[in-house]
């Protein structure tokens, strides 16, 4: 569709897509087979929301960035939680994660370093994400 309408002429940011996602099946069994394979790694993780920073523990194999950041007290925007609207986007300021999928960011908002917090584990020692960037 994206495609499509670009070669008509009209400008890829004036293209908006809704996707919708049905939890369970084939591609939760193999999500759940890439993170068990992530590093044993605990990270430290900062959020930054609303100029307020929210530091906690995470095993790359844990929780999403979002759960466990939502566990640790702080109150982030999030909708579907399935890689699909980007409410839980944030800018990746130091480290690096891998996100289980991705439905929602074009490939110049990855460059720029945003990630869907609600898919993203921790690869590093520090992760530093930014909700306010």
């Amino acid at each position: 569709m994206r495609d499509t309408l670009s070669g008509l002429g009209v400008e890829r940011a004036k293209i908006h897509v809704e996707l919708f996602l049905a939890a369970g099946g084939k591609q939760a069994a193999r999500v759940q087979e890439r993170v068990e394979a992530l590093t044993d790694i605990v990270s430290t993780v900062r959020v930054v929301l609303d100029g307020n920073n929210f530091e906690f523990a995470l095993p790359a194999h844990g929780d999403t960035i979002l759960d466990a950041a939502m566990k640790a007290g702080a109150d982030l925007p999030f909708s579907c939680k399935g890689g699909v609207c980007s409410t839980c986007r944030a800018k990746l300021l130091e480290g690096k994660v891998m996100m289980e999928v991705n439905y929602a960011l074009e490939a110049d908002e990855l460059e720029q370093g945003y990630i869907l917090t609600c898919q993203a584990h921790p690869q590093s020692e520090m992760v530093v994400v930014d909700f306010d960037a």
